[in-house]
């Protein structure tokens, strides 16, 4: 018999659809993800009226899409493209859709997309939704295929469970953790954090981000705030305007180096949980010398992931807050080149190396120089022409720290003292309770790194004029109107403002403990369990022992072989069932019952005459219906009175 879908079913499955396209946009470009919308609107007034889409037209409409999705394949990648394909086929299928039995790859490819969403989101609160559609997916298959008399039994539903439960966290902790199957290919998706090029005005406009850069926990203490210099890019070759990250960026072989002279009070160990970027630049404190194994060393002691960050990634390094070592034996030429532009900052570096004898007197030279002129430290600098570090330094003489940092680098240059760009993020919000560092993208920040005495010593010229950047945060140093770029609307009421840091303290945990929980963790869990493999063994027995108990004092139990309506009747009148004589049935007993409670005799009528057809006549739905009545009114049956 075929069986017609509900409107109800096919506004769940619209529901779930738009859910999906919503929480896939990453991998949908915005046409697309228009023309699946429309083509949902394509179903919409058909769903109450005998006529279903012709196929053919359909298939014509889907055919074009596709078309569109091949030339387009190259920006969107592989992967997308399967999903894309997938999301086509789907909604494609519920413009189609008409009868019950037309529902089940419809569901099936549902599954799939859903368990696709967690490829994208790592969250715990997008977890939880994702999680919610899931379920939601289920009971709707349960509604279109459960038999139409059985009942959804909730709290059987928590038993199974409460029983499965410890089976998914056992497999979550002892289960091996095995290398991906596959690659999965994907586009150059649009990159967040500090891209390889720096001009005046980069930073400016990622520091306006709110969004989280990473997370950093420490074994020990956490070093002071003004030691918090995050490396991420270094910038080595410059145009006249612009920064960019030469080349030689190639990785090293060595993944582990122990440094010769080791102090202990300058070693930190600390673990980083680093948002997607889509990018492989990683953060590290200092002079990297251990690190995980999902991170690899690059040139200039930086480090990388493996491959483009498009997951949470949690890794473990350990670090010297020493001044970095030369990398190579052509670095400090590579970082003395000068360009043929700015013209009076070349005379200007020229005055400050005649008067310095040490490249130490000349960094002194330019900070007083920052000192005591009058340079402003802004958000919103104005915009600077072709001679961009000239204008800066005798024209505008506002800037934000990608201003400073790169002006005192071409001054070192053009003074005969290699200097380099770091770009990284400085400073963070140590949330003292929850014992980890908070770093947003408003905490970018960019400095000069210049070659001497053997090694590449950091100078901030921004701890110049503005050293409440460095030890207070960025807020601290800009006026009131350029601090309501920095916050959003919302985060201006503070009781939303608490409920979004408490979130994002949950956030943190799940992180730490689920997202993080790599091979590592798992085989020392695996050795606590052998060091405690005594006491483990006890409690088995002590529960083999237990359960094994429980379950002959329930086989020794005298079994109830009563007929179902019976086993019911005992159970729900057992407060006056002592007092029915030996031999009289229920119906003799219910007419007395009712002499002694006259205002519950409808109820004990009903009752009677359920029971008999249940047990005499073996209508099971009389039983159902007896059972559910009963336990309406197990309430007022606990009510009923026998005189003394």
């Amino acid at each position: 018999m075929l069986i017609l879908l509900s409107r109800q079913a096919i506004l769940s499955f619209y529901a779930i659809l738009v859910s999906l396209i919503v929480l896939l946009h990453q991998a949908l470009p915005l046409w697309y993800s228009a023309i699946l919308l429309l083509l949902l609107l394509y179903r919409w007034p058909l769903q109450q009226n005998d006529k279903v889409n012709k196929l053919k037209r359909v298939n014509v409409i889907a055919a074009l899409i596709l078309l569109l999705l091949l030339v387009a394949i190259k920006q969107s990648g592989v992967f997308h493209f399967m999903l894309q394909i997938l999301l086509l086929s789907a909604v494609s299928r519920l413009v189609l859709i008409r009868q019950r039995h037309d529902s089940h790859q419809l569901l099936w490819v549902l599954y799939f997309l859903l368990a696709c969403c967690f490829i994208f989101y790592q969250s715990m609160l997008v977890s939880l939704v994702i999680l919610a559609l899931l379920m939601f997916t289920l009971y709707c298959h349960y509604r279109l295929y459960a038999s139409k008399q059985y009942q959804l039994q909730m709290l059987q539903l928590v038993k199974a469970i409460l029983i499965t439960l410890p089976v998914w966290i056992s497999l979550f902790l002892l289960f091996p953790r095995l290398q991906p199957l596959w690659r999965i290919p994907t586009a150059e998706a649009a990159v967040t954090g500090l891209a390889d090029t720096l001009d005046p005005g980069s930073i400016e406009n990622l520091v306006q981000s709110d969004k989280l850069a990473f997370r950093a926990i420490f074994t020990d203490p956490p070093p002071p705030r003004q030691q918090l210099y995050w490396r991420a890019k270094v910038y080595e070759d410059f145009d006249g305007r612009s920064w960019t990250v030469n080349q030689r960026f190639e990785r090293r072989q060595s993944a582990n180096r122990q440094p010769e002279n080791t102090n202990a009070e300058q070693w930190i160990n600390y673990q980083v949980i680093a948002e997607v970027s889509n990018q492989r630049s990683l953060f590290a404190l200092g002079q990297p010398v251990q690190y995980a194994s999902v991170v690899r060393p690059t040139a200039a002691y930086l480090v990388e992931a493996r491959r483009p960050v498009t997951q949470r990634l949690s890794y473990q390094l350990s670090s010297m807050l020493t001044p970095v070592p030369a990398d190579t034996t052509f670095e400090q030429q590579l970082n003395s080149r000068t360009v043929n532009a700015n013209p009076e900052t070349r005379e200007l570096a020229s005055q400050l190396a005649a008067k310095s004898r040490s490249t130490a007197e000349l960094i002194e030279l330019i900070s007083t120089m920052f000192r005591q002129q009058p340079f402003y430290y802004s958000l919103n600098p104005p915009r600077l022409g072709a001679n961009s570090i000239d204008a800066f330094l005798f024209d505008s003489r506002t800037g934000f720290c990608s201003h400073y940092a790169s002006a005192t680098a071409v001054l070192l240059r053009e003074a005969g003292v290699a200097a380099r760009v770091v770009g990284g993020y400085q400073g963070g919000v140590w949330h003292e309770e929850q014992q980890y560092l908070e770093v947003r993208q408003r905490e970018a920040h960019a400095w000069v790194e210049y070659y001497d005495q053997g090694s590449w010593q950091r100078f901030d010229p921004t701890a110049v004029i503005a050293p409440e950047r460095v030890l207070a945060g960025l807020e601290a140093v800009l006026m009131a109107d350029e601090q309501n770029q920095l916050q959003a609307n919302w985060r201006r009421f503070s009781a939303l403002n608490y409920l979004s840091q408490q979130l994002l303290h949950l956030d943190y945990y799940w992180s730490v403990w689920i997202l993080s929980f790599d091979e590592n963790n798992q085989q020392n869990l695996w050795q606590q369990l052998k060091a405690a493999r005594n006491i483990l063994i006890l409690l088995a027995s002590v529960l083999l022992l237990t359960a094994m108990i429980w379950w002959l004092w329930r086989f020794r139990r005298k079994p109830d072989n009563n007929a179902a309506a019976v086993r019911l009747i005992n159970k729900y009148f057992s407060k006056v069932l002592s007092k029915k004589a030996a031999g009289q049935h229920f119906s003799q007993f219910a007419t007395v019952l009712k002499k002694h409670n006259p205002e519950y005799n409808s109820e004990l009528a009903h009752i009677d005459q359920l029971y008999q057809r249940a047990l005499f006549a073996e209508d099971q739905q009389a039983l159902v219906q007896l059972a559910d009545y009963l336990k309406q009114h197990r309430h007022s049956l606990k009510k009923l009175t026998w005189p003394e």
